[in-house]
């Protein structure tokens, strides 16, 4: 019942939100699933919902507090799409983001943080199929040949038990017009697999984002297409939603 409860408090919250004027976002929040070094302008928000394999949908909030500071919270359920009881997760995640520094000349955007959320099935230990990245550095820089062109890096550390290792990540956006972009993330995933802490999987993964209407994204997902069998979320597709504001 509390899980109800902290779903309805979450959906609540979006439902309340004021609307008032476009947050303009050039760069992506987020690759896939690792954080990007960007943010959100001051007082701008997104509201975004992901549909992932086993019918389940992840909901969340995004809110830049300064031009800085991004905080944001999420919440998810199995069997929410298709048939079935939802599986309510047991908790809400969260997540956080400051940025040390802009992007200047040969100095790349820079960003620390923590975020709460891993993907794939949650586990009884109440962590999920791949962990999440908690501590993260990430990093983003331009390439010179186009403005709309940028090259990522990150190092995280789950804080997820016996899987609390560094990990690396690098990716790629571009955008392609005003309305495509293209993105791409490759995570080394040290100890990423929870039936064997000693094994390393390599998580490929490939985005399409559509700027459907102003203020709304549409995302579509290729993820893991290139794991080992029995790999979280193996070679699957997803579908996000994610709409665009300020306060």
């Amino acid at each position: 019942m509390h899980r109800g409860r902290a779903l309805a408090a979450l959906l609540v919250l979006i439902a309340v939100l004021p609307s008032v004027a476009l947050a303009q976002i050039e760069h992506p929040i987020k690759l896939i699933d690792f954080q990007s070094a960007y943010g959100l302008p001051r007082g701008g928000y997104s509201l975004r919902m992901r549909i992932v394999p086993a019918g389940r949908v992840i909901t969340g909030i995004r809110v830049g507090i300064s031009d800085y500071i991004l905080v944001g919270v999420s919440y998810g359920a199995t069997n929410v799409v298709g048939s079935g009881t939802p599986e309510w997760d047991d908790r809400i995640e969260f997540d956080f983001k400051v940025r040390l520094a802009e992007e200047a000349g040969a100095i790349p955007e820079i960003a620390i943080g923590y975020d709460s959320r891993g993907y794939g099935l949650q586990l009884e230990s109440g962590e999920y199929e791949k962990a999440s990245s908690g501590l993260f550095v990430s990093a983003a820089k331009t390439l010179p040949f186009s403005e709309f062109w940028q090259v990522h890096a990150g190092l995280s550390r789950t804080l997820d038990e016996a899987r609390a290792k560094p990990d690396l990540v690098v990716g790629a956006s571009a955008r392609l017009s005003q309305e495509f972009s293209v993105l791409a993330e490759y995570q080394w995933g040290v100890d990423r697999r929870e039936d064997d802490s000693e094994s390393t999987t390599g998580f490929l993964n490939f985005g399409l984002r559509w700027i459907f209407m102003e203020q709304l994204e549409v995302d579509i997902y290729f993820r893991n297409v290139v794991g080992p069998s029995g790999s979280p979320e193996l070679n699957s597709r997803s579908l996000g939603f994610v709409f665009y504001d300020s306060f």
